[in-house]
């Protein structure tokens, strides 16, 4: 029921190789695997998702759009699991990456608290060059932090949607033998 919902709703090849705007790039993304939804591309779209969605600035999605095209993974699902990070999650996603690195670097200083931004258009202007200088002062301890977070959710999200998937075929396929059996 939720495949025939989404691949109703998902682009077909043609129509992403007939597109005006998408047809200059239509012989790397028209391939078949990107769109289907299968199990091990949805899986390997999740953990490109969730990797590419801890890049900080507006490029997460195109860069799990980039990536997911020469490992064959499902765009749609790289694409859209990128939005689990958004002005609210961004920065507790950091700080728990900057725990990590430093329960493993050994390092126990104080964490910085990111700049104060006004909410002006001044304010805005300053708060990519803030947070820039604030994800710098924070060194190897969050890069590290980072790279583990990064393995960490992309096994755990590869395993999660691999045994979702698992479960919701074996209630489908049991409800179907069932609705069989108490027909005949």
């Amino acid at each position: 029921m939720i495949r025939k919902k989404l691949k109703a709703r998902l682009p077909t090849p043609e129509s992403i190789r007939d597109s005006r705007w998408l047809r200059w790039c239509a012989p790397w993304i028209s391939h078949p695997r990107l769109w289907h939804l299968h199990r091990r591309a949805v899986a390997l779209g999740v953990a490109i998702g969730l990797v590419t969605g801890l890049i900080p600035g507006p490029i997460q999605i195109l860069m799990a759009v980039l990536i997911a095209i020469p490992l064959r993974a499902n765009i749609p699902a790289a694409a859209f699991t990128t939005l689990y990070t958004n002005p609210l999650t961004f920065v507790p996603l950091y700080i728990l990456a900057y725990n990590i690195g430093q329960l493993v670097t050994g390092e126990h200083s104080p964490l910085a608290i990111p700049p104060d931004s006004e909410w002006s258009w001044a304010g805005l202007k300053l708060l990519v060059p803030n947070l820039l200088q604030w994800f710098a002062s924070l060194g190897d301890t969050l890069l590290i932090g980072l790279a583990i977070q990064c393995v960490a959710f992309a096994l755990g999200g590869y395993a999660l949607t691999m045994l979702a998937w698992r479960v919701i075929v074996t209630w489908a396929w049991r409800t179907r033998h069932a609705r069989r059996t108490a027909a005949r």
